[in-house]
């Protein structure tokens, strides 16, 4: 019990970072139980935030739901940016290389810096028409007016965030990314019932309350990770030397991140037709579907968390050269995923209905999300090693497959599927949330099969 104990303080710590020899299941540990604590924290901000703006009714709920849904593309970039510095400095990392690791570090901030500042500042003043196209009624664009420009005004500071935690997790100071959303999302919490509902001096600014409180934890989360670069305490080596911009390396950067960009746009689009599709059948089904997707993302943050670690274990494995290891860690890593979330699996299945409650008191809504999270949960058994694996091909370069295997599962699949079965057969939502768990499925057996053939133990990044 004592070693147990020391190994999660040291794991807390981020003390440790070599990854690439000893027992992998220690290092599996190390490195997942920061990325899980992480991944905790924004599934307590994400329940926070939708559980303070239910309480201001269904309207609220579709208009932060679909800005969030439009801030979700945004995200791809930051994604696509975290996926190609996760896998080139974990890769240099394990090439013991530290100077040119944080050469690598400071490409991907100024890539970062200069698209987040053109995406932020276009959202911000195309709100409008970009809202109306989801569909939300001219009454709701008024609603929402502030909460959108200031969520779309902020995204700057949630692609920074996002971009230089994937630094910190390549290096395997993960506890340091843990940190860096522990604080921002903690700030969160603390922040939007006071703007939303007003407390002293304060006053109640409902929806626009919300989105400060967000843009005041994003601005404190990317201060915190400048304070701490700024202070050398990284494994990487940032000196004057790395300050310089490397034409080169941005290059590879922008190749590797315009792939990861581009797989995410996949599923972030997905989100946003889906939206379409389920609006169809009125608010309550929208509302209903879009509780239960976060909540039911909420219960599947950690095996996220797990399914990252073994992502910088491969990539640290393969440029140590011991690609058998990295074999070993993903196996090892998917079947510990698989056990959590069968027991995820059946713990929704006794509390679908008091969790989805605490957001909405509408049956009807209540109905429709339950009826979700049943049907995902079924997917759980096999999602564990989509997750890992899918990280994992992610942090071995091999982009380009995933993005295959996103286009067949959102694409060629749940989107067609959802339309026949939900709107053309007229099975309603019932059939919406049947093609979802189709196709999950379809991914899952697919991430299996590509990575048994081993085509991306031989890539080079």
């Amino acid at each position: 019990m004592k070693q147990k104990i020391e190994l999660l303080k040291l794991a807390l710590t981020g003390k440790e970072k070599q990854f690439t020899s000893g027992s992998i299941n220690r290092a599996i540990v190390l490195l997942a139980v920061p990325m899980v604590l992480e991944l905790v924290m924004e599934s307590l901000f994400v329940c926070a935030n939708l559980f303070f703006i239910s309480r201001l009714g269904a309207n609220a709920i579709s208009i932060a739901g679909t800005t969030e849904s439009v801030i979700s593309v945004a995200y791809s970039v930051s994604i696509g940016l975290s996926v190609s510095a996760s896998s080139l400095i974990s890769r240099r990392i394990g090439e013991q290389k530290p100077k040119t690791a944080g050469i690598t570090a400071m490409q991907v901030i100024y890539i970062g810096l200069g698209i987040s500042l053109v995406i932020s500042i276009t959202t911000c003043v195309c709100y409008q028409q970009i809202v109306s196209w989801m569909g939300l009624s001219a009454g709701s664009i008024n609603e929402g007016k502030l909460f959108c420009q200031i969520m779309f005004g902020s995204t700057l500071f949630i692609i920074m965030r996002i971009t230089i935690n994937g630094i910190f997790r390549g290096s395997g100071d993960a506890a340091l990314a843990m940190r860096t959303l522990w604080l921002s999302n903690g700030l969160n919490i603390l922040l939007c019932p006071v703007f939303i509902f007003g407390w002293g001096p304060v006053p109640a600014m409902g929806l626009t309350g919300a989105a400060i409180a967000t843009a005041l934890a994003r601005i404190a989360g990317v201060g915190y990770q400048s304070w701490y670069l700024l202070r050398g305490k990284t494994i990487i080596t940032i000196g004057k030397a790395q300050l310089l911009l490397v034409p080169a390396i941005m290059r590879k950067i922008i190749k590797q991140a315009t792939g990861g960009t581009l797989q995410y746009m996949i599923p972030a689009s997905s989100w946003l037709l889906m939206i379409k599709i389920v609006s169809h059948f009125g608010a309550h089904a929208l509302a209903g579907y879009i509780i239960a997707q976060r909540v039911a993302s909420v219960a599947t943050m950690p095996a996220w968390g797990i399914g990252n670690a073994a992502g910088v274990l491969t990539g640290q494995n393969l440029g140590a050269k011991q690609p058998e290891r990295a074999v070993q860690t993903v196996w090892k890593a998917g079947s510990i995923n698989m056990c959590f979330l069968i027991v995820v699996a059946i713990a929704w299945f006794f509390a679908a209905r008091p969790v989805v409650s605490l957001f909405s008191e509408e049956p009807e809504v209540i109905g429709y999300s339950i009826l979700y999270i049943r049907f995902i949960s079924l997917a759980y058994i096999l999602l564990g090693y989509t997750m890992v694996i899918a990280r994992s091909l992610n942090a071995a370069g091999d982009i380009r497959q995933v993005s295959v295997l996103y286009i067949l599962m959102f694409y060629l699949t749940q989107l067609p599927l959802a339309w026949l079965l939900g709107i053309v057969l007229n099975w309603g939502p019932k059939g919406i949330f049947m093609a979802i768990l189709v196709s999950e499925l379809v991914l899952a057996v697919s991430c299996i099969v590509v990575f048994k053939k081993g085509r991306w133990q031989r890539i080079k990044v």
